[in-house]
């Protein structure tokens, strides 16, 4: 696949076409491009293509792409199979799915969510969280084509997880309200193993066990 960039209609000198990284940024962005070359007036096309066209740009969009295609950032900052494009809501059905984790990297979570839950009083700081590490260190624990599920289905647990030492403070003092200090001591008799006990899976997401003589689910 050779594209002219230039009025002289040559092609990439220096591009390996047929790589699986170009053919990704090609994809992504090279429609949008040909839109705005096709706008450009007769100066901004000379300096564009003074600055390299056509080619330049395509190599500076390949960067953001490794040797396999995968999206992955400016530096690698997104792990390779985590990207869902633009928007987040490409194929949400692929990947918004429910899969299984390890119980190392459910118990970090756990671990992370208590100790940010009791270290600023139930509140959700999303200055002094580390919940990316534990996500970043899970993703790159497994393979690619399942890092975006399992991430999803880390993610569903991590909010029972919260949600249920809610319920622990709440039930202990009625009057309690996030941002409030409380006695970490009631977190004692929340476990991973005692919340996860409770959940079954509905579609995506979990649901906690209906009470006894009740037939419907109820989310936590």
């Amino acid at each position: 696949m050779n594209i002219s960039f230039n009025a002289g209609g040559s092609g990439y000198t220096g591009i390996n076409t047929n790589s699986k990284q170009y053919k990704a940024a090609a994809k992504d962005h090279l429609d949008k491009l040909i839109a705005e070359e096709a706008m450009m007036t007769p100066e901004q096309k000379m300096l564009y293509e003074l600055l390299g066209g056509r080619e330049a740009h395509m190599r500076n969009v390949m960067q953001n792409y490794n040797s396999d295609g995968d999206f992955v950032g400016p530096g690698g900052v997104v792990v390779p199979g985590m990207y869902h494009g633009e928007d987040g809501t490409v194929d949400r059905s692929t990947w918004q799915q429910l899969i299984n984790v390890s119980d190392d990297a459910r118990q970090k979570m756990f671990d992370n969510v208590k100790r940010e839950f009791i270290q600023e009083n139930g509140i959700s700081n999303g200055d002094t969280t580390k919940r990316s590490q534990v996500f970043r260190e899970y993703q790159l624990s497994v393979k690619k084509e399942d890092r975006a599920k399992g991430t999803w289905t880390l993610q569903q647990y991590e909010g029972k997880y919260r949600s249920a030492m809610y319920a622990a403070v709440k039930a202990a003092n009625p009057n309690w309200q996030p941002g409030q200090p409380f006695d970490p001591g009631i977190l004692d008799s929340v476990t991973r193993e005692s919340v996860e006990s409770q959940l079954v899976k509905s579609g995506n997401t979990f649901v906690k066990k209906p009470s006894l003589g009740s037939t419907l689910d109820m989310k936590i």
